[in-house]
């Protein structure tokens, strides 16, 4: 599970006087691949178990993977399944009526000081979380950890553990919701409270398992460390990090040369050049200084000109959803926002047909509900097909005058009704109350300012009043934690990424149930939504593996908007040299896999 992106500029003058294009080396091997980051966004969090306050979408595809394997890999061949062989693992099995699940761990696989990964390098991952759960990206309540009664991690049997759950889950959802977010991290070397401490057991007690993640912590949010800090080198990914600029985030990677997992790498070097603007980075795209870089949508145009160089010019879709984020907690904003008639009159004013068409070029399309509608998947349902709130200002303004609102077209509308009987504007909003709020909206793409200035415009139709305040992306995600009435940061009322990059992914919970932006509490909400029956609906996805349990959840979310959702935007249209081979197709988990590249002459 991806969650809501963030961004830090990066000087673009610094970045591509320091740019380095591909270098062929003999037989198709060797020379260095410079791959393009999106526009303002670059690593900011090293380690491989996630804090969601400061991670981003580059650190958890396309930077930490890179050194550090998950215990189950999925991306095979363009699809978002199971691939057992980049896994770590084999196939788990069950006992005690379903309630325990064994693991066995693949024995080729090492660190880089040539140390094996046992399940001990599993268990301090498992005992972290235990104690950090609140702080890991991932968690969902009543998930992984909440439902372990039990752990086994056997000394006489290294490569195998056991866990035991508090009942039968669903097997496809063990595998694909809770074994897919364990990533074994090297024990022999993290497990430490200190730079100076000796590597001990710490974590084998709640203390000590707080102290060393507080260590490991502290350690992954010291940038100008990355590439020296002792910590970082032990890997058992095919890459290692051996410089990272502190000033541009321009990233290299060289091949680990202890990496004993399948694909070694066959190219001398990976950089990953960060850019502030989607043009900068295409000037460099032209100049050649990019081997794998991406056409911004408003210059889409300019496909032709690379596939006539011989470039692969690919859309690379990613396995998510796109909306606008909601803060029920906001003292002003909260009380309209719970509303549903108030969200479905906001929903039935954006026009993603016509946004995708007419502002994107074809290059976004719908979302309907938190399955996508491409890449196409067992998942989507006939009913997530169609869409619940189709364009309609009549229908909006009917939403709005029957539950008491005085509609000024144009203008702002005044509640007249107050109350919260079926026919008035609802709890908390006062008589004389107007319907308007703020809508923070990122900057650096003008196809997606111009998307929110026609959301506004539609809005503004139907006398809904939401004031545009353009921030950077970062600047927007610093605020987006989860929250209370009252709190600090809860000032701000709606927030929209919207630009290519930012979409919500289902990875690394790789169902497409949201209960990790949805559910009550959960660590992606970060707008306090709450809702009872939605809640019902996620644990039953725990339980029951049928498609039509996700599905169920999926089509009341499509209903009950606990985002907005606006239209979906591929990840990037990827431009690719005519000389670097192997990177297609693109995986839409978003995962790179340089160690299958090469370059020819």
């Amino acid at each position: 599970m991806r969650r809501w992106a963030t961004a830090i500029a990066a000087s673009v003058a610094l970045l591509v006087a320091g740019c380095t294009s591909g270098t062929p080396g003999s037989s198709g091997t060797g020379g260095t691949v410079t791959f393009a980051l999106p526009a303002g966004t670059i690593p900011t969090y090293i380690s491989p178990f996630v804090a969601g306050p400061v991670s981003n979408n580059v650190d958890l595809f396309q930077f930490t993977p890179y050194m550090w394997r998950p215990l189950y890999w999925f991306g095979i061949n363009g699809t978002v399944n199971i691939n057992y062989q980049q896994s770590m693992a084999g196939p788990p099995t069950y006992s005690n009526g379903g309630k325990t699940v064994t693991v066995t761990l693949n024995h080729k696989f090492t660190w880089s000081d040539g140390k094996p990964v046992t399940n001990r390098d599993v268990e301090l991952w498992l005992n972290i979380l235990k104690v950090e759960k609140g702080e890991y990206l991932g968690y969902s309540p009543g998930s992984i950890p909440d439902d372990i009664t039990s752990m086994s991690f056997p000394a006489s049997s290294p490569y195998q553990f056991s866990i035991t759950f508090n009942k039968a889950y669903s097997h496809l959802w063990v595998l694909y919701d809770e074994l897919s977010e364990i990533v074994p991290i090297p024990q022999h070397a993290w497990d430490k409270t200190s730079a100076s401490s000796p590597v001990g057991n710490y974590d084998t007690t709640a203390a000590g398992a707080k102290a060393v993640w507080k260590f490991m912590n502290g350690q992954a949010t010291q940038q100008r460390t990355y590439s020296t800090n002792p910590l970082w080198k032990a890997v058992d990914g095919p890459w290692k990090l051996s410089a990272f600029s502190t000033v541009t985030g321009a990233s290299t990677f060289v091949p680990n040369k202890a990496y004993t997992g399948p694909g070694k790498p066959k190219i001398a070097k990976f950089e990953e050049l960060p850019f502030t603007s989607t043009s900068a980075e295409f000037n460099a795209l032209r100049s050649g200084q990019v081997d794998y870089g991406y056409l911004p949508p408003e210059d889409s145009s300019q496909a032709s000109y690379f596939t006539s160089r011989g470039y692969k010019v690919n859309n690379w879709t990613d396995y998510g959803f796109n909306g606008i984020l909601l803060n029920y907690t906001n003292p002003q904003a909260g009380p309209l926002l719970k509303q549903l008639y108030i969200r479905q009159a906001m929903q039935s004013l954006i026009n993603q047909p016509q946004i995708s068409k007419d502002i994107w070029h074809g290059f976004a399309f719908p979302t309907l509900g938190p399955i996508p509608q491409t890449p196409k998947t067992s998942f989507l349902s006939s009913a997530l097909q169609q869409n619940p709130y189709p364009y309609s200002l009549s229908h909006a303004v009917s939403l709005l005058r029957s539950h008491g609102w005085k509609v000024v077209p144009n203008g702002t509308d005044t509640c007249a009704r107050p109350g919260s009987g079926p026919t008035q504007c609802g709890a908390g909003i006062a008589a004389g109350a107007k319907l308007q709020m703020t809508q923070e909206a990122a900057t650096g793409s003008s196809p997606f300012l111009a998307e929110v200035e026609d959301m506004t415009s539609s809005w503004r139709s139907a006398g809904i009043s939401v004031a545009i305040q353009q921030k950077s992306q970062s600047a927007i995600f610093a605020s987006l934690e989860p929250c209370s009435s009252g709190n600090a940061g809860c000032s701000w009322a709606m927030a929209n990424f919207g630009q290519p990059g930012s979409t919500a992914t289902y990875s690394p919970q790789y169902l497409p149930a949201p209960g990790p932006w949805f559910g009550t509490n959960s660590a992606n909400n970060v707008g306090g939504y709450s809702d009872a029956k939605m809640d019902q609906l996620i644990e039953t996805t725990y339980t029951d593996g049928s498609l039509q349990a996700i599905q169920n959840l999926a089509e009341y979310c499509a209903q009950q908007l606990p985002i907005l959702w606006e239209p979906s935007y591929a990840y990037q249209i990827s431009v690719i040299s005519p000389k670097l081979q192997g990177a297609l197709p693109q995986d839409p988990n978003l995962n790179l896999y340089p160690q299958n590249w090469s370059l020819s002459k």
